[in-house]
């Protein structure tokens, strides 16, 4: 209960920080300054800077978006989209270190996930960015968006419509989180025919931690129980399985304490499914490839 009730605080904290800072930046006009030659043409000003904001951290730059949305500088289906590219510079920012730890703990398997974690946000980035240029750098005049400032709701309007949704978004993804992973461990326990018992212990770990499961691949191929190949699918396969819970349990309640319900609702839907079938993709690799080596 503890746990949870810290977590709720930091939510809260994090998204009052968050939508102050972006609408002193929005206000400022800054991201115009800034961004507007920069950019390629059909990107808004406000996309680029907060996909730059976002190196530090996706959630300043998720609240920069979600500040642009409530004064209306930006369409829905652009905010929508542009935070889900967001993820990808503070992602390779620390990715050298992912790199560096996967190898070190789980050899030339864990370099292969690394790699292919690498891969699949870049593709995700760039689904996102197609479809902030199909959508376009849209002015406060076109159509679905608020026309004037005068309408943008106060900040404490916006959080007392926010915050007690996205509190309760994060108590039930705080809530499921333990039980999703116990049966997907339970799910694993004596799964043999694929590959050994080991494999599916790395892919039971990848569910709750990555980190764990890159120590138990680790161990399990020092001692000769599973190859290479075997430990980079079990590796793909559990981090696979756990992307569900991971954007739920991060992004659920920042989605909903930051932007209005409908709009956090269709980003929540869209992260998953531009996510899910990119997973699905690289566990078919894996698969496919340890098939062949096998």
């Amino acid at each position: 209960m503890s746990g949870l009730l810290r977590g709720e605080i930091y939510l809260t904290l994090d998204i009052i920080a968050g939508l102050i800072l972006g609408g002193l930046i929005i206000r400022s006009g800054l991201a115009e300054k800034i961004m507007s030659r920069i950019i390629p043409r059909g990107i808004p000003s406000v996309t680029g800077l907060a996909v730059a904001l976002s190196a530090g951290s996706s959630r300043t730059g998720a609240a920069v978006i979600a500040s642009a949305l409530a004064q209306g500088t930006i369409t829905e289906n652009s905010a929508v989209w542009s935070v889900l590219m967001l993820p990808l510079p503070a992602y390779l920012r620390r990715w050298p270190s992912t790199l560096a730890l996967s190898l070190g703990m789980a050899g030339g398997a864990g370099a292969m996930f690394a790699v292919s974690l690498l891969v699949r946000s870049i593709l995700r980035f760039m689904i996102a960015l197609h479809f902030v240029r199909r959508e376009g750098a849209i002015s406060c005049e076109a159509r679905n968006v608020i026309p004037s400032k005068a309408h943008s709701p106060s900040l404490l309007r916006r959080l007392v419509r926010s915050l007690p949704l996205a509190w309760v978004m994060f108590a039930v993804s705080y809530s499921l989180s333990p039980a999703i992973n116990s049966y997907f461990q339970e799910a694993f326990r004596n799964h043999d025919g694929v590959m050994p018992l080991a494999g599916w212990g790395v892919a039971a770990g990848g569910v709750v931690n990555v980190q764990a499961a890159l120590a138990l691949a680790g161990g399990a191929m020092a001692s000769g129980e599973l190859d290479m190949w075997q430990a980079f699918f079990a590796l793909v396969l559990g981090s696979g399985l756990g992307t569900a819970i991971r954007v739920l349990r991060q992004d659920a309640g920042y989605y909903f304490g930051l932007f209005p319900s409908r709009t956090a609702g269709k980003m929540l839907l869209l992260n998953l499914a531009t996510i899910i079938p990119l997973v699905g993709v690289n566990v078919i690799i894996a698969w496919v490839i340890l098939t062949l080596r096998g």
